[in-house]
C-alpha cells in the first residue's frame, strides 16, 4: 500500500478514535473502569486464554520438530512480543513477524523455517477467520430481529463470500502461495523488480510451505482448528465484560459481534491497534443487536484497555530480554541483504 493511502487511513482512524473519546467523555470512561474495580483483572482472563490457544496453533505451523527444544513459555513470549509490535507499529504485519523470526533464530530455529511458518500461520489464520466470519454472519442472519430483513440478507451474502475466500486460499496454496500472488500482481502490469534478486528465496519459502501442507497435513489441520477455537473463545470476553458491567449478552449475539469486530481489527496493519475503527465497529454492532450505545462504548473502552495491557507486556518482555527493537531491525535488514 502506498505511503499516501496509509497516512490517509491513519488520519481517518485517529479521527474516529478522537470522535469516540469526545462522544463517550472522559468521565464515562473513568466510570467504566471504576465500575469494574478489581474485577478488571478478571476481564483480562478470556483474552489470555485466547492468546494461549493461538500460541498452540502457531506452534503447530512449525511441524513436529522445528520447535522441539523451545519451551512453550518462550514461544508464548515471542508471539506476544511480535503481536505487540504489530499493534503499535502499522507495518502491514511485517515488523512483528520479522521480530518473531529474529527471536526464534536466537533460539536455533533456521530463518527459512521461521519465515515459512509465519506465512503458514497467516494462511491458517485467514482460513480460520474466514470460517469464523462466515459462521458469525450465519448466526447474525438468524439472530437479528425480523425487521432487519435487508441486513439479514447482507449477512447471508457475507457468509457466502467468506466461505468462497476460504476455498480460494486452499486452491492458491497448492500452487505456491507467494509465487502465485507475485504472478497475479505482475499480470496487472507491475514488474516488482525489487523482488527479482530474492526470487530464489521466495521459491524456497514456497517449497517449505508446500511440503508442510502436503507432508504435514495433520499439523495444518490442527493449526487451523486451533486458531478457529481461539476466535470462537474470544466471544467469552464480551459476555464476561457485559456481566461485570451489570448487563447480559447472549452467546449467539456475542459470537456474531466478535466475528465482525475481527474484521475491524484487520485495520491494525495500517492504523496502530485499529484505533477508532475498532471502537466505531464495537459501538455500531452493539447498537445493531439491540444492546445500545452505552454498553457498546463501555465494552469498547474495556477492550482498548486490554489491548494496552497486553501490548505493554509485549514491549516490556522485548526490552527485558537481550534483544531490542533496533537490534532486531538491523538483523532483519542484514538478513534481507544476503
Amino acid at each position: 500500500m502506498k505511503k499516501g493511502w496509509r497516512i490517509v487511513l491513519l488520519a481517518v482512524g485517529l479521527a474516529l478514535f478522537a470522535w469516540f473519546i469526545q462522544r463517550t467523555g472522559w468521565t464515562d470512561i473513568r466510570d467504566t473502569f471504576a465500575k469494574l474495580g478489581p474485577w478488571m483483572f478478571v476481564a483480562l482472563i478470556p483474552y489470555a486464554v485466547v492468546f494461549t490457544i493461538d500460541c498452540v496453533g502457531w506452534r503447530f505451523t512449525f511441524g513436529p520438530t522445528a520447535l522441539k527444544g523451545v519451551p512453550f513459555r518462550v514461544v508464548w513470549s515471542i508471539r506476544l512480543i511480535g503481536e505487540a509490535i504489530n499493534n503499535v507499529i502499522p507495518s502491514m504485519y511485517v515488523g512483528g513477524e520479522a521480530v518473531k523470526v529474529g527471536l526464534l533464530k536466537r533460539r536455533g530455529v533456521p530463518v527459512v523455517t521461521a519465515a515459512s511458518a509465519a506465512v503458514r500461520s497467516k494462511t491458517a489464520q485467514s482460513v480460520a477467520q474466514s470460517t469464523f466470519i462466515a459462521m458469525g454472519a450465519a448466526v447474525a442472519a438468524v439472530a437479528l430481529p425480523t425487521e432487519h430483513t435487508e441486513i439479514k440478507w447482507a449477512f447471508a451474502a457475507i457468509a457466502l463470500l467468506a466461505f468462497t475466500c476460504m476455498a480460494l486460499l486452499f486452491r492458491i496454496q497448492r500452487h505456491g502461495l507467494c509465487t502465485t500472488l507475485i504472478s497475479w500482481v505482475r499480470r496487472l502490469g507491475f514488474r516488482l523488480r525489487s523482488l527479482e534478486p530474492k526470487e530464489e528465496k521466495i521459491r524456497q519459502l514456497d517449497d517449505e510451505i508446500y511440503v508442510f501442507y502436503n507432508r504435514d497435513k495433520k499439523y495444518f489441520r490442527w493449526c487451523t482448528l486451533t486458531y478457529l477455537a481461539g476466535w470462537m473463545f474470544d466471544t467469552v470476553e464480551i459476555m464476561v465484560v457485559a456481566h461485570l458491567l451489570g448487563a447480559h449478552v447472549t452467546w449467539a449475539d456475542a459470537f456474531a459481534i466478535e466475528a465482525f469486530i475481527s474484521v475491524a481489527r484487520g485495520f491494525n496493519t495500517v492504523v496502530p491497534g485499529a484505533l477508532g475503527v475498532q471502537e466505531f465497529s464495537v459501538v455500531g454492532l452493539f447498537t445493531l443487536f439491540g444492546y445500545g450505545h452505552e454498553l457498546g462504548a463501555q465494552y469498547a473502552v474495556v477492550r482498548r484497555g486490554r489491548d494496552v495491557v497486553f501490548a505493554a507486556l509485549g514491549w516490556a518482555l522485548l526490552y527485558a530480554g537481550e534483544a531490542t527493537w533496533k537490534s532486531l531491525r538491523t538483523e532483519s535488514q542484514a538478513e534481507d541483504a544476503t
